[in-house]
């Protein structure tokens, strides 16, 4: 059966590397052997340069057929399940490039055939693609095989909504903690500025932070041992620097704890403002100790996270593709009929319309006229978009724009 092929802006705006596959099944010709109609669609397509084809290696002997109403059933089921293992691979992609992980995404082939197991990249996982018998056995009922491989999908997309959650917090915290370091002497915090000799801090005496405006430190120099109502309640000579950003200057001043209030009413009359900060070296202590476990924090879950992403990105890829596998194997038995005998093909377009043109004139007879390009609304189980003459799933290697 048919799935909704992508939009043709889809295609313009993806990489050449990033088009879509196109997985077919075509019925063995009557007479002829497999190799026989492959040599045939290869030099229709292919030899046109329409497409580059590859084998798609569905265990099609293997798989069981089970009852007509179960692949009926099935059949309905697997488009929602495709669906599903889908975004929830490329949703697990997606957040590698959000963790800004450079290298691309690997899938594990399996050892089969005298080969040993290997990552590879995606691309080379689709046109290598391998039946992976340890994980999902084919001489499992239908039924059964494609909810073990569902199963795994779901726990993956689960764990991937929770595990997204616990990142996002993480970074929230963080950036936080940045906005409030990389802010003006007005907001950020002063903690990693100021040092316990800076500030006296007696019965009748205390050390002010105040922000001055650049262009407000002359006014300052001058007058602020007049802020306090008498010259004697201010310390003479007690305010210095201690560090400055684009627009202000962080000023210390010593002055008598009963004229506090009055200095910061005057203050504000001159646009100096007096932070509200009162120094403590165990409390210097506890913030630096605090921010440095959000960083760690951070820095540690995001290791495990990418490890995570990477790990079951080829764990989701895997059970999509096998999902598309059983999918193209109901859908060509309720075809073609039983026992299954059919040829799962997929193929990299060149030029989509022309390609579509070629496989129209290779397989149109297996439709009848009536059945393609219907506007019925009644559809065939497993059909999720236009009807072709064959067997046509859509396979990604990256997310589909929209």
């Amino acid at each position: 059966m048919a799935s909704r092929p992508l939009a043709r802006n889809t295609k313009d705006a993806m990489s050449e590397d990033a088009t879509p596959y196109w997985l077919i099944a075509t019925p063995i010709t009557s007479g002829y052997s497999p190799q026989d109609d492959w040599n045939s669609l290869t030099k229709k397509t292919q030899g046109e340069d329409l497409s580059t084809n590859f084998k798609f290696n569905l265990p099609i002997k293997d798989l069981k057929v089970g009852t007509l109403d179960s692949l009926m059933a099935l059949s309905d089921d697997l488009v929602r399940f495709d669906t599903l293992a889908e975004g929830t691979a490329f949703k697990i992609m997606k957040q590698l490039n959000e963790l800004q992980v450079n290298e691309p995404p690997m899938v594990t082939l399996p050892d089969v055939g005298g080969r040993a197991a290997a990552p590879v990249s995606v691309d080379a996982y689709v046109r290598s693609f391998a039946w992976d018998d340890a994980k999902y056995p084919v001489k499992s009922p239908l039924k059964e095989l494609t909810e073990l491989i569902v199963g795994a999908v779901a726990r993956m997309d689960e764990e991937l909504k929770a595990k997204a959650t616990e990142f996002a917090n993480a970074k929230g915290a963080k950036v936080a903690l940045e906005r409030k370091e990389a802010g003006n002497l007005m907001v950020r915090s002063l903690d990693a500025l100021v040092k316990s000799s800076d500030f006296i801090d007696s019965e009748h005496l205390t050390t002010l932070l105040v922000v001055v405006p650049k262009f407000g430190i002359k006014d300052w120099t001058s007058n602020y041992a007049t802020l306090g109502g008498q010259p004697s309640f201010v310390v003479p000579g007690s305010s210095k620097q201690i560090t400055e950003d684009a627009d202000t200057a962080l000023m210390t001043v010593t002055l008598f704890r009963s004229v506090v209030e009055t200095f910061k009413t005057n203050c504000r009359e001159r646009r100096f403002l007096v932070r509200d900060f009162s120094y403590s070296a165990k409390g210097v202590a506890d913030e630096k100790a605090a921010k440095d476990k959000i960083s760690s924090d951070f820095d540690k879950l995001k290791v495990m996270f990418v490890r995570w992403c990477k790990t079951n990105f080829a764990e989701a890829y895997s059970a999509m593709m096998h999902l598309k596998g059983v999918r193209l194997f109901v859908e060509s038995t309720l075809r073609y009929g039983v026992p299954p005998n059919f040829q799962a093909v997929l193929l990299k377009p060149k030029k989509d319309l022309p390609l579509r043109k070629a496989l129209d004139s290779l397989y149109g007879h297996l439709a009848s006229t009536e059945m393609i390009g219907s506007n019925e609304e009644e559809v065939m189980p497993g059909q999720a978009g236009e009807f072709y003459p064959y067997v046509y799933l859509n396979v990604l290697t990256e997310p589909a724009l929209v």
